[in-house]
């Protein structure tokens, strides 16, 4: 049995090695299945696949890919040039790319066929539909690309873009909408300010005193709390800018501190200020770092209700240079580290009950976060409840140069259409024997500078007739005319936004202060204006 089976194999083989024509139906019947599962797998893609022979003709695509150009499927046949397909496509409005620059385009696509590289590019089809095509040279010199629908994803990039507009366009009106309410809110409040501190170094009553002090209070809170909103806008819009000044640590520490060392008197609170090793002058933010000092204090006063409040500072070495260590502390109510965590989140604080002891809308120590950022500092909160707090701000720094201060009467030029604003600032620079020429408008600021020397300009920037910035502008144009000395010019604005500095400085002003104005600011800003005269 095994030698006939055997015989039957060789017998079986010899028929097929005397018939050859069989061996090759057998084997095209074999490539045929085979061609039919390549088929299979690719219309099983969800993306399109075609192959082209080196001289550009058609081989083989799939189902996606008719499907992506249904509208040209009828043009597809093996062996037909895929130039030939794309100039009829043309010609049929297929590509609305090509409307108006068809052999321009043909060129341009027939130069990507012919040299295929991994790199992928757009096509937009008659159907409005996107097409991403990526095509890659084969061994034997043809082309297989690939194309990808992704319409649904131009249109979601077209609505992120539709919304990211948008919201640009809100921030652009926010922006807007908070400098216009700056200039209205601060400009009245200005005036009460500075006629409330006026009125206070007058003779008055007891009673007449204590009103006055509570109106200056009131005022201050007012306006510490609108100035925490708007710089809560400007940085989170990334437009805050840190100042290069020279100033002396000590002594912004000590006039930072004074008038809370009364708040905690008035509690009966002890207060100490300590400092070392920090005496002499620094470059930096002089109006930010008492900002963040201010807001550290204020805390400071507002949580302790018995014991003391200590501010420490001190100028140390550190491996990254000199660096300034300001430490608030107190005995106060304190905080677990669970608060610790939320005290510089904006909108956060410590106690957001209904029933909480103290107001505010917990923007403060959020501010200071990031003003110690910008400046390059870090601030660290560390407490307990019921035994106080401790605050640290490590801010790096440069030591300069003493700058002289003014030793004669100056001669001002102010401008300022509000008549209450104007008497405030003529007060506080008659206490300093000033000479002051007021104006209401940047066209009389522009023909008294002409015509008179002044030491030093004070510019509102909205006025009628003429605007600050315009006026500055004139009067610099009238220096480099006149060969005159540059004389510094200060801004005094209730716009004091990152645009508004930066507007300020390309006018030609030296410093820009916003309303409202304390004394001993604009004393500051005068004498360090001055500075190299």
């Amino acid at each position: 049995m095994r030698e006939a089976r055997g015989l039957g194999v060789w017998f079986a083989r010899r028929l097929t090695a005397l018939n050859p024509w069989r061996a090759l139906a057998q084997a095209e019947a074999e490539a045929r299945r085979a061609e039919q599962r390549l088929r299979e797998a690719l219309d099983a893609l969800p993306e399109g696949v075609v192959f082209l022979d080196a001289e550009g003709r058609y081989v083989l695509w799939n189902k996606a890919y008719a499907e992506i150009y249904h509208r040209s499927a009828d043009l597809f046949r093996v062996g037909r040039q895929l130039a030939e397909t794309l100039r009829i496509g043309v010609e049929r409005g297929d590509y609305p790319a090509a409307v108006g620059r068809e052999e321009a385009w043909l060129a341009e696509r027939l130069a990507l066929l012919k040299n295929p590289t991994a790199e992928r590019h757009e096509q937009q089809i008659r159907d409005g539909r996107w097409v991403m095509i990526e095509e890659r040279q084969t061994a034997d010199g043809g082309v297989i690309g690939l194309r990808i629908d992704i319409t649904e994803m131009k249109a979601q990039a077209t609505a992120l873009e539709a919304a990211l507009a948008q919201a640009q366009a809100a921030r652009r009106a926010k922006a807007e909408f908070l400098a216009n309410m700056s200039h209205e809110l601060r400009t009245p409040l200005n005036g009460v300010i500075g006629l409330a501190e006026a009125l206070a170094r007058t003779p008055l009553d007891e009673g007449q005193n204590t009103l006055v002090a509570e109106l200056i209070s009131s005022a201050g809170r007012l306006n510490g709390l609108l100035g925490d909103l708007f710089d809560f806008n400007s940085l989170e819009a990334g437009k805050v800018e840190i100042a290069g000044l020279a100033f002396e640590p000590a002594d912004l520490v000590r006039r930072t501190a004074a008038p809370f060392a009364a708040a905690a008197g008035a509690k009966g609170l002890a207060f100490e200020i300590e400092v070392a090793n920090a005496e002499g002058q620094a470059l930096g933010d002089p109006d930010r770092l008492a900002q963040i000092i201010e807001q550290l204090l204020s805390n400071a006063v507002k949580f302790t209700d018995a014991g003391k409040i200590t501010v420490r500072l001190a100028a140390e070495e550190a491996a990254e240079g000199p660096v300034l260590v300001v430490d608030v502390i107190d005995t106060g109510r304190g905080f677990d580290e669970g608060q610790a965590e939320r005290l510089f989140g904006g909108f956060e604080m410590g106690d957001a009950s209904p029933t909480r002891e103290h107001g505010g809308v917990g923007l403060g120590l959020a501010i200071c976060q990031r003003l110690a950022s910008l400046m390059g500092a870090r601030i660290e909160a560390h407490g307990s409840p019921g035994r106080g707090a401790r605050f640290r701000l490590s801010l790096p720094f440069a030591r300069p140069p003493a700058l002289p201060s003014p030793d004669r009467a100056l001669k001002v030029l102010l401008a300022d259409d509000n008549p209450t604003n104007r008497r405030v600032v003529e007060l506080i620079l008659d206490a300093v024997g000033a000479e002051v020429v007021s104006v209401e408008n940047g066209a009389e600021a522009a023909h008294a500078a002409r015509q008179e020397d002044f030491d030093l300009v004070l510019m509102d920037l909205m006025m009628p007739v003429m605007d600050g910035l315009a006026a500055i502008r004139e009067i610099r144009k009238t220096e480099a005319e006149a060969g005159r000395p540059r004389r510094p010019i200060i801004v005094l604005s209730a716009n004091s936004g990152p645009d508004d500095l930066a507007a300020s400085r390309t006018a030609g002003a030296d410093g820009h202060l916003g309303k409202p104005i304390r004394a001993e600011v604009l004393l500051t800003a005068v004498a360090q204006a001055l500075g190299d005269d």
